[in-house]
């Protein structure tokens, strides 16, 4: 029997799941949106939910991915070790928003390289919030694929005690030969707080299950943070800084590897409690990232000539206010968001000091974006209405390369980007209302219906020259880029229950979703484009174009005790896309996945011992994009083990000890969000899906004081 197959028998059989390992649910008593959190708050009487601890200790993959990509709906296309995008719903890269800290990154790699979740750095508190489903208009702007908010709350750590707390994680990771080392202290007194954090990550490369070495899967990574707090009377201040720096890096899918990523960002904030339900917050913050990449250094490349190195770099600042107060039974939340960002490219050969390409030229992105959010509580049903207005200014100054004096086709790119009107504005309009109607103790009716949209990122407008430049997408295909896209428009519909029995609850989502003038690549008419791609890489490119896109699907949601100590959560998730303007699937959707975890707590010589099986079904994948020369991928099934050992625990301080195999089989697969490798003379053919990892074990050391 297929795993397609499989996974979908159990996933209907028995409606599936919750979370992973280490994740827990909350349905927001306020509002219809479901809110994913992952991690450990500092005070858990500052929110009612159910928190696990999510740290260093428990995490696979460099850029912690690995904690997200079992939650409903969630999955992650993975470039390279530390280049993971999350994808939920079948929609990824810019559509899907992150912001750390309140922090809205703009990376430097045109094809995210510094994706948001490679500035995730672990600290006192941290937690990842995902909305469900609808994302109320509050969550941000330009939400259209989702909303993903990795921070830790202020409050939290005002609320804390007065002294000195931290803890310390050693973790080792094989084979491989990783190591990581993470660490963090805060002092408090009754106004103030003060705390430090810093991460060191290194691994060789890692091996599939079949024993070949995954094509340059290694990574070093070092950061630190710093945050301060003080309160007096009803005002709060808070600021924030913190800076992670990727030294030499693998990204197998895409044609260059990181050489280097100095990415920093900062925050401060203020908040006015002007009474129990009613305050002011407003904070200021903003990013810099310094971004080199290369296709010589870390892999073989054919001839001297063919060397390419690209230093790009990208600035951002940003305002976010809001205003809430109670309103009829419910809180009404008024807002405004600014936000410019800068970015820059320029590739050149490192063997000729003559070439150069200036790929992108101060392009700017600015925002402003102003929303009204109403939320509305009775004993019948809890209801959010809310509406946003967004304007964005895309700008970018003039083309050049060397090449224009012995190529008249990139001359004639050149000339014609240089002389088009680069400037351009977008207004659009979100709006989303969601209710939950209680009809019973034990059971919820959810209901949602949104309009969001989004503006073309800078490279889906401004690429010149066909590149490998796709935000992360990797299919091998130039693209080139187009000055007339209109904005994105989805419709989604979203609907459910929520059923509780006894110590079980059961939530399924199905999904429902139109995207107008969706921005995706077709075939290139530009004659002076298709010559340039055809001499560089034998093949036409593509350029960023409207279209219509359609993505259904549904994922369900099921955790419960099977006895005094054991305990089962799953999650399942399906999703199809497909193109409206042709008959072929969007490009690298996740196919259809049943993920299970069965938790043991018991004791050993009085000391607590948690064990944890996981189970994984991964479905085929056989809807494919013909267009974009998409490989099927056969399904698969990996168990992982787990145990945590708390060897002494207090007040003040505990000492714990994490064990895991993963892929305890050592199975031989390879994820359909996986990229498709370009690195020559490798294990792994050129061509071929990057594998995942083969059996792996993760020792971790953890001391809490």
């Amino acid at each position: 029997m297929k795993y397609s197959l499989l996974a979908f028998a159990v996933s209907a059989a028995c409606t599936s799941a919750h979370v992973y390992a280490n994740t827990s649910e909350l349905i927001d008593s306020a509002s219809t949106e479901v809110i994913t959190v992952i991690g450990s708050s500092l005070n858990d009487n500052t929110v009612e939910i159910e928190r696990e601890t999510v740290t260093a200790a428990t995490n696979i993959d460099a850029d912690f991915g690995d904690q997200l990509a079992q939650l409903p709906g969630v999955s992650v296309s993975r470039n390279g070790p530390v280049t993971g995008l999350i994808q939920y719903r079948g929609l990824f890269g810019d559509r899907v928003g992150v912001s750390i800290d309140g922090v809205d990154i703009a990376g430097a790699g045109p094809n995210s390289m510094d994706s948001p979740l490679s500035h995730v750095l672990p600290e006192p508190g941290l937690t990842a919030t995902l909305y469900r489903g609808i994302v109320p208009v509050s969550a941000g702007v330009q939400t259209l694929g989702g909303k993903l908010h990795i921070n830790a709350d202020a409050a939290s750590l005002f609320a804390l005690g007065s002294g000195i707390t931290g803890s310390v994680n050693a973790s080792l990771m094989g084979p491989g030969s990783g190591q990581q080392y993470q660490g963090n202290v805060l002092y408090k007194t009754d106004q103030a707080f003060i705390s430090g954090a810093f991460m060191h990550q290194q691994r060789d490369e890692r091996e599939s299950g079949d024993n070949a070495v995954i094509p340059n899967s290694h990574y070093q990574r070092n950061g630190g943070k710093f945050r301060l707090g003080y309160e007096w009377g009803k005002h709060q201040f808070d600021a924030s800084y913190q800076q992670l720096n990727t030294n030499e890096s693998g990204t197998p899918a895409l044609a260059m590897d990181i050489g280097f990523i100095d990415a920093a960002w900062y925050r401060l904030g203020y908040r006015y409690n002007a009474g129990e339900a009613e305050y002011f917050a407003i904070k200021w913050f903003g990013n810099s990232n310094q971004h080199a990449m290369d296709n010589f250094s870390q892999r073989m490349v054919m001839s001297a000539d063919m060397a390419r190195e690209n230093n790009a770099d990208a600035i951002a600042q940003g305002l976010d206010a809001k205003y809430v107060a109670p309103l009829d039974s419910g809180e009404l939340e008024l807002g405004a968001y600014l936000h410019h960002s800068r970015n820059n490219s320029v590739i050149t050969n490192p063997n000729n000091s003559m070439c150069f390409v200036d790929n992108f030229t101060n392009v700017k992105r600015d925002t402003a974006s102003v929303y009204a959010q109403w939320t509305v509580n009775t004993e019948a049903y809890s209801s959010t209405y809310g509406a946003r207005y967004t304007r964005i200014n895309m700008d970018a100054g003039e083309a050049g390369s060397n090449m224009v004096m012995m190529n008249p086709a990139v001359a004639t790119l050149v000339s014609d980007f240089n002389a088009a009107e680069r400037d351009k504005n977008y207004n659009t309009l979100d709006i989303a209302a969601t209710t939950r109607y209680h009809a019973s103790d034990s059971l919820d009716i959810v209901l949602g219906i949104s309009q969001k949209n989004r503006a073309p990122n800078y490279f889906e407008r401004y690429t010149w020259l066909p590149l490998g430049i796709s935000g992360g997408m990797a299919d091998g295909f130039n693209y080139i880029g187009n000055l007339d896209l209109d904005n994105e428009t989805a419709r989604k519909l979203d609907m459910g229950v929520d059923y509780t029995y006894k110590n079980w609850t059961f939530s399924p989502r199905f999904f429902y979703q139109d995207i107008e003038d969706y921005i995706t690549g077709s075939p290139s008419t530009n004659t002076a484009a298709n010559m340039v791609s055809t001499m560089m890489a034998g093949t036409t490119p593509f350029q960023w174009t409207n279209t219509d896109a359609v993505i259904k699907g549904a994922d369900m949601t099921v955790q419960g005790q099977l006895s005094e100590n054991l305990s089962l959560r799953a999650v399942a998730s399906i999703q199809h896309g497909n193109r409206d303007d042709i008959d072929d699937a969007l490009f690298r959707i996740a196919p259809e996945q049943l993920t299970t975890t069965v938790q043991w707590n018991t004791q050993v010589f009085d000391a607590p011992l948690q064990l944890q099986l996981i189970s994984e079904l991964t479905g085929a994948q056989n809807h494919t994009s013909a267009l974009q020369s998409e490989a099927s991928t056969a399904g698969y099934g990996l168990f992982h083990i787990s145990g945590y050992l708390t060897i002494f625990e207090n007040a003040q301080s505990n000492l714990q000890v994490t064990a895991t195999i993963h892929n305890l089989f050592d199975k031989q697969y390879a994820a359909h969000t996986a990229g498709i490798n370009r690195v020559m003379n490798a294990d792994v053919e050129v061509g071929e899906r990057v594998p995942g990892a083969g059996r792996e074990w993760h020792l971790s050391l953890n001391y809490r004081f």
